[in-house]
């Protein structure tokens, strides 16, 4: 397989060989996941669910350049010094996408509203609750937020793509489209992504701790395959393993 960059064709089995290396890529930097999870979480609590839609690829992005920092034995802090661009441009990406869908959803009730007959019970207004939002219940948003973010298919490679390149963005939406073209059944390695994190934010919200890491992992290990060419990472199981024929093979 060569190295030049760009979208490939790669084997359907390839989601377990991701699903491992995102296991072997998040732990390798585990300590720094959950503080940069918890403290995302922690410091979110106070926004509203649509900023946190806004927010949610761009904090994937983060765990993503983690898992490339774990990667490429690069230093973490230097990995991150050179993010804000590439972060930013996810937030810009992000902002764009909900605004659009913020203006037709309000165009579309506007609509339904001008065009319904009804009573004066019709325009009675909802008060919602107020609820007292706990760190477990942002952690329940974000992760609902980010699979409906993986419901839409291109972020899963348009976010590594944003932050771990310097590629204009139609030109990583171009790339985008071709790696879903060459790799199909990578949408339902997306859909299923999309189902464990939802699963995750209705069974505690404490889930976020180990699925946002390891999602950004999963994300970069897809990339790294698929653009890239890489061969696959040598976790510590093979490299025991390896360790164990080498001596075994060694003469007496």
């Amino acid at each position: 397989m060569n190295n030049t960059f760009g979208p490939r064709p790669v084997e359907s089995s390839s989601w377990q060989r991701w699903s491992k290396e995102a296991l072997h890529l998040s732990g390798k930097h585990l300590a720094l996941n959950v503080c940069l999870v918890l403290a995302t979480v922690g410091l979110l609590s106070p926004f509203s669910p649509m900023l946190l839609l806004i927010i949610s690829p761009a904090l994937v992005g983060i765990f993503v350049l983690v898992a490339y920092s774990a990667d490429s034995s690069e230093p973490v802090l230097t990995t991150l010094k050179r993010a804000p661009a590439g972060i930013l441009r996810v937030l810009l990406c992000s902002t764009l996408a909900v605004t659009v869908l913020a203006v037709a959803f309000f165009l579309i009730v506007m609509i339904v509203k001008g065009t319904a007959v009804g009573g004066p019970a019709a325009t009675s207004t909802y008060v919602p609750q107020d609820y007292q939002i706990s760190d477990f219940l942002v952690g329940s948003k974000a992760l609902f937020s980010i699979g409906l973010w993986l419901l839409v298919i291109l972020p899963w490679f348009a976010i590594p793509l944003i932050v771990c390149t310097d590629l204009p963005l139609r030109l990583c939406l171009d790339h985008t489209f071709k790696a879903f073209n060459q790799n199909k059944f990578v949408v339902i390695v997306v859909f299923l992504s999309a189902l464990l994190m939802m699963g995750g934010a209705l069974f505690h919200g404490l889930t976020v701790v180990p699925l946002f890491p390891i999602l950004g992992g999963l994300m970069y290990a897809a990339y790294r395959h698929i653009f890239m060419g890489m061969p696959p990472l040598e976790t510590s199981e093979a490299k025991s393993k390896a360790g164990i024929f080498d001596r075994f093979l060694q003469p007496k």
